[in-house]
This record gives C-alpha cells, structure tokens and sequence, in this order.
C-alpha cells in the first residue's frame, strides 16, 4: 500500500519501529497487521465460521484446533438445527 512505512526510532538507547500510516488507510492497515501476526504466531487457528451465511474469521483457541463455528449459541446452533430439520424431513414417514 502506498505511504505506508515503518520506520526506526531510538529512544532511551532502544531501537523501536513506528508505523506511518495515512490516516484514510490507517484502519485498514492495521487489520492486515493483526491478521498476520496472528497467522504467524498461530499458524491454522484463525479460519473461516463453517455457517456458509457468517463472514467471521473466529480464533480457535480449541486443543485439538477443530472448532467449526465462530459461536456455538449463533452459528453453530443454527447449523444444528439446519441439519437436523434436513434430516427429519428427508426420512421416510
């Protein structure tokens, strides 16, 4: 992106970096950071909701790294239901 930089500064004989940014692109900048240091840090955690409607990027902080929905009580209690309606009405009578 253009007009962003970081540059060094020294302050109390520590080397530090700032981030220059213009302010009509600061917001965007700084989701784009977030999310790469997250991907760096923990590589695999950060995935899409499995709700094809949702537009969430959830963290999964799960140990096994299998949580599927961004919350249980919206997306994936909806899902549930989705699937369990499906099934009820596509079994014989």
């Amino acid at each position: 992106m253009e007009g962003v930089s970081r540059v060094p500064v020294i302050e109390d004989g520590r080397l530090d970096w700032t981030l220059r940014v213009p302010d009509a692109h600061r917001l965007a900048v700084g989701v784009l950071l977030a999310w790469a240091h997250v991907e760096e840090t923990r590589p695999g955690r950060l995935k899409p909701c499995g709700n094809p409607d949702c537009r969430r990027f959830p963290l999964d902080r799960s140990k096994p790294n299998s949580a599927r929905w961004c919350s249980m009580a919206e997306c994936g209690n909806r899902m549930k239901a989705r699937r369990h309606y499906q099934r009820v009405k596509d079994s014989p009578a």
